[in-house]
């Protein structure tokens, strides 16, 4: 085959190859523990087959010769001539892995085949005891008895179809007739191809001719491991019967198919139509040509958005003209459109973990052997949904992790059995969905991680002193393990004890905006938990104003949003601080960071200024941000390698009026602060039960009285939106709004509580709360803060003792201010009964 075929047909092969390869993996692991069942050796047999025909059409010699051994081998397996063994798994394992390793070459575009000779004599050193059998039975039969049987010879017509919609026709071809050329000798074929043949000249039937000792339905189960071919018709030809002609060639007689088909016609038609239906569900599409029509789409969403403003501003001039009526209704339905249209292109980058998890068992029954323990491994969630760029990005975290349950966590069978344990260890790798975030689990039941041993080590090594070690709860000390250089094994191994790896898996699992936790219980065994966004391509975000620009910061990087007085932030060390509830945290000004040779004298005038605690795993940090504007998705572009590295920016998005934001680095604003924030009194805050429950409140302020709502209750915060009023409604019933393709009412709080009405500005936001299985706009006119607050710090009595109070939960005194926390059944249930 050309060079110029070869690219063409690569990606093909490819995609087949990467298939078969993971089906192999996992096959051969059951293989190795069930021993030979025959549907397993079947499938093994059929994959070694298929990727020996593929090779051997894309011209790879060395890969079809490895094929060709393992095939062999399979075919001695499933007709008993010899028996599984480790020896034998071993070599299958490293010619899994030479295939892997020649796959990875070709994706570089490097398509020279690496050399097997010593894993061919591997190979045939394996199949030696059937060799050996084989010829003890031949010297048994008397040599006329063979010499004088005579080998019955079949005129064969074989037709095919390939499907419609098919790639590399030729390849599907070529692999058809070389079967057919180890089943017998080919006579003719029409149409005749090359490989200049185009799959246009192919797309109709194709028949051949031969002669061949086998069955036809022999001939037919070979010709079916084939791939992508819709039709398949073996029949018998009578000797004197004349071949046929261009017209007939295609229609072999209808009595002879049925003579030629001794098992059941209609179960082999029916899987034949089963297997057709199944490929045709399935489209490969180029991964560009899925980003370009996604980026399509983020355009046409922003597009669409500026739209709708325009639609509002022709309302507000031109109200009674019925061309404008006509425009609402028609953005109406084309919001909705692309809406759909959004949803529908994330979810083509979403994809089953199982395609990562797959991955593992192999790893686990290497690092059994490779650590003398017996080990098991169980998988959950295998069909959970993730963006297909994150499969990749976790893999090795994923790894570095299974490695140390394999050797820290889990003990020797014999130390097992001491214990009063099964001798197999166990590790558990779950997947599951929570809420916009994917949560994956690694569990295992091994010895637990003792934090006394973690924390002499970090003394002995110096990270910590002994006072301040002391003062570190038990959850503070486990951390230290992703301190770099941190390690409790005694002796450096093959599988681990050099310091390194849980440090890189944190800082990893922090660059995708993920964080990683740890829980443990010595004795017993160890849980790693890594929660991940469901896709980089979509976060959400809060947008604020610095100056004339625009930022976005990831809303699972916050942690709190406050003001403080600028008279109250000091300097320590050269490095400005602010002291939140007994923790001392470093202070960064957004302003300093994106402009760093500009004057702060402006910001710092400020009496009160705006500030977000951001935080990665226990990391915080303080930002000063001039303006909040409004939480929202947004999309991800990266940015281009012209712009170059630029200093706290991981990207940037373009809003709804066609500007463009910056995306906040948090990973590189935490690097920026070279130290962790101080704490005091840790180990008395750890003391305080109760007292260490923390809610967050999201305030509101009506004229002079403060309000809040608890943040958990509260789904998002929104820019008023369009609202349609509804006729006939109560005076607190502004009316219907539309979130993407949901309708919900709002109800004006002020209100609804029998305030004096107030037109909306541009700082009222609609909090969307949910109640069961339906949410509700609430309007307000501003939202002030998202506070942190101590659950001991909420008083309940006040409010339950005042049945004028009955919307009121609970009250918590901030500073010189009272805010009054609303019961969510209560206030929800009001607004919908309540008429002012």
């Amino acid at each position: 085959m050309s060079d110029f075929q070869i690219e063409m047909y690569m990606g093909v092969f490819l995609d087949e190859l990467s298939e078969q390869l993971l089906l192999l993996d996992k096959r051969l692991l059951e293989l190795e523990e069930s021993g030979s069942n025959p549907e397993t050796m079947q499938t093994i047999f059929r994959i070694a087959h298929t990727l020996k025909g593929s090779s051997a059409a894309m011209g790879f010699d060395k890969l079809k010769a490895v094929m060709h051994n393992l095939e062999n081998i399979f075919d001695h397996l499933r007709n008993d001539r010899i028996q599984v063994s480790t020896e034998l798994m071993n070599v299958f394992f490293q010619s899994v892995d030479y295939i892997k390793h020649q796959r990875e070459l070709f994706m570089k575009g490097v398509y020279e085949e690496q050399s097997v000779d010593q894993l061919i004599v591997m190979l045939e050193r394996a199949s030696r005891a059937e060799t050996a059998l084989a010829g003890e039975f031949m010297d048994e039969l008397p040599s006329k008895d063979i010499l004088s049987t005579p080998v019955e010879q079949y005129l064969t017509s074989v037709r095919i179809r390939i499907e419609s919609d098919a790639v590399m026709k030729v390849v599907r071809a070529a692999l058809v007739l070389r079967e057919l050329q180890e089943l017998g000798t080919v006579l003719s074929m029409q149409p005749t191809f090359t490989d200049t043949t185009t799959d246009e000249e192919l797309d109709g039937p194709i028949l051949f001719i031969l002669t061949s000792n086998e069955e036809c339905r022999t001939i037919q189960e070979r010709i079916n491991q084939i791939s992508q071919l819709s039709e398949v018709v073996v029949a018998l030809m009578n000797n004197d019967q004349p071949a046929p002609s261009e017209k007939e060639q295609y229609q072999p007689p209808q009595a002879v198919v049925a003579q030629s088909t001794p098992v059941n016609p209609g179960k082999t038609a029916a899987s034949t139509v089963k297997e057709t239906a199944q490929v045709s569900h399935t489209v490969r599409v180029d991964v560009q040509r899925l980003e370009h029509l996604i980026n399509l789409v983020g355009e046409l969403l922003i597009d669409n958005t500026r739209l709708v403003d325009v639609k509002k501003r022709l309302q507000d001039k031109y109200k009674q003209d019925p061309d404008v009526n006509l425009l609402e209704d028609i953005t109406h339905h084309l919001g909705k459109i692309v809406s759909n249209m959004r949803d529908g292109m994330m979810k083509t980058r979403m994809i089953p973990i199982e395609q990562l998890f797959s991955r593992f068992p192999r790893l686990i029954r290497d690092l059994s052997q490779t650590a003398n323990k017996e080990i098991g491994l169980t998988i959950e969630g295998k069909e959970t949904e993730l963006d297909r760029t994150l499969i990749e990005e976790i893999s090795d975290p994923l790894i570095h992790i299974i490695r140390n349950a394999a050797d820290h966590g889990l003990e020797s069978p014999e130390g097992r059995e001491a214990a009063g344990k099964p001798r197999k260890g166990q590790i558990l790798m779950k997947a599951a969905h929570e809420e916009n975030s994917i949560v994956i689990t690694v569990k295992d039941d091994g010895r637990g991680i003792d934090p006394e041993r973690i924390r002499k080590k970090a003394v002995d090594k110096g990270f910590i002193s002994e006072e301040e070690s002391l003062h570190l709860t038990e959850k503070e000390v486990i951390s230290l393990i992703f301190h770099s250089g941190m390690s409790t094994a005694e002796q450096v191994t093959e599988l681990s004890g050099r310091g390194v790896g849980m440090d890189i898996v944190r800082s990893h699992i922090e660059k995708l905006n993920g964080l990683i936790d740890i829980d443990t219980v010595v004795g017993s065994g160890t849980t790693i938990t890594l929660k991940l966004p469901l896709t980089l391509a979509i976060i959400r975000s809060l947008l604020v104003r610095q100056e004339q620009r625009t930022i976005a910061i990831p809303l699972s990087n916050i942690i709190e949003i406050f003001r403080y007085d600028e008279q109250e932030i000091q300097t320590l060390h050269g490095q400005e601080i602010c002291h939140v509830r007994g923790e001392i945290l470093p202070l960064l000004r957004l302003n300093h960071l994106l402009s760093p040779g500009q004057s702060m004298t402006q910001e710092m005038t400020k009496t009160r200024q705006s500030i977000l605690m951001i935080g990665m795993a226990e990391k915080r940090v303080c930002l000063v941000v001039d303006q909040l504007i409004a939480n929202q998705e947004i999309v991800i572009k990266s940015l281009d390698e012209i712009v170059g590295h630029v200093p706290f920016i991981s990207g940037t998005t373009i809003l709804g009026d066609g500007l463009v934001a910056l995306i906040l680095d948090v990973n590189a604003i935490m690097q920026k602060s070279t130290s962790a924030h101080l704490r005091f009194g840790s180990r008395e805050r750890a003391i305080k039960g109760k007292h260490t429950m923390k809610k967050e409140l999201v305030t509101i302020r009506f004229d002079a009285e403060w309000y809040g709502f608890h943040l958990e209750h509260v789904q998002e915060i929104l820019a008023i939106p369009p609202i349609t009023k509804i006729a006939g409604a109560e005076p607190h019933v502004l009316g219907i709004m539309q979130i993407r393709d949901e309708l919900l009412f709002v109800y004006d709080l002020r209100a609804s509580m029998g305030l004096s009405i107030q037109p909306a500005s541009s700082y009222s936001r609609v909090l969307i709360v949910q109640d069961g299985d339906q949410s509700f706009g609430i309007a307000v006119d501003s939202v002030t803060e998202i506070l942190t607050v101590y659950e001991h710090e909420l008083d309940e009595d006040i409010a339950q003792q005042k049945a004028s109070l009955s919307m009121i939960r609970s009250i918590y005194k901030k500073d010189e201010r009272l805010i009054q926390v609303f019961d969510r059944e209560s206030l929800l249930s009001r607004l919908k009964t309540v008429s002012v």
